[in-house]
């Protein structure tokens, strides 16, 4: 009998013995790192969304300077100077106008400056005689220059001229006299 209870009896387990250790140690590097990839890839993630809403972005600024080129170089567009009619000085005004689109822009350089709560508005005039289409409100800048682009103007409105007034700095429904600058 004492031989069965010898090989019934197991041998001792010893719970430091070191592969014990280092499986666990293991574990713990490869649950860390399993982290710090998780954290890299939602960072990822992040930035990868930043660029595709800056993309958005430049594609969208892509498509209005395409429509602004459209309407400077089509061969269909219009483009009128217009004068100051009033001063001996005189500041001048381009507007290059595609007729098709309802696409206008707007160069000035030389304008007087204005009084506080005051602007100069752009005008569209139709040639069927209706009244004229307001097409922007603006204020010099510092170097005495203006723009209007791509206001919201009907397409497929014909132009007899455009004029430039002066009105109240949130514009106006009817243009005011005198007219600072107009051409055609």
């Amino acid at each position: 009998m004492a031989y069965e209870t010898a090989n019934n009896e197991s041998a001792p387990v010893d719970r430091f013995h070191p592969m014990t250790w280092i499986g666990w140690l293991l574990a713990l590097v490869m649950l860390a790192v399993a982290l710090w990839l998780a954290h890299h890839v939602a960072w990822m993630r992040g930035q990868l969304d930043l660029a595709e809403g800056d993309a958005s972005q430049l594609r969208v600024q892509l498509g209005h300077a395409e429509q602004i080129v459209g309407v400077m170089t089509s061969p269909n567009a219009k483009h009128i100077v217009l004068t100051e009619t009033r001063q001996a000085a005189h500041p001048v005004g381009q507007v290059s106008w595609l007729e098709s689109k309802g696409a206008l822009v707007f160069v000035a350089a030389g304008l007087r400056p204005l009084p506080a709560g005051k602007a100069y508005e752009l005008w569209l005039v139709p040639k069927n005689g209706s009244a004229p289409i307001p097409a922007g409100v603006f204020r010099p800048d510092a170097d005495r220059g203006a723009t209007v682009v791509l206001p919201p103007v009907p397409a497929d409105t014909q132009a007899k001229e455009f004029m430039v007034t002066e009105e109240p700095a949130q514009g106006s429904t009817t243009p005011s006299l005198p007219i600072v600058m107009e051409g055609q």
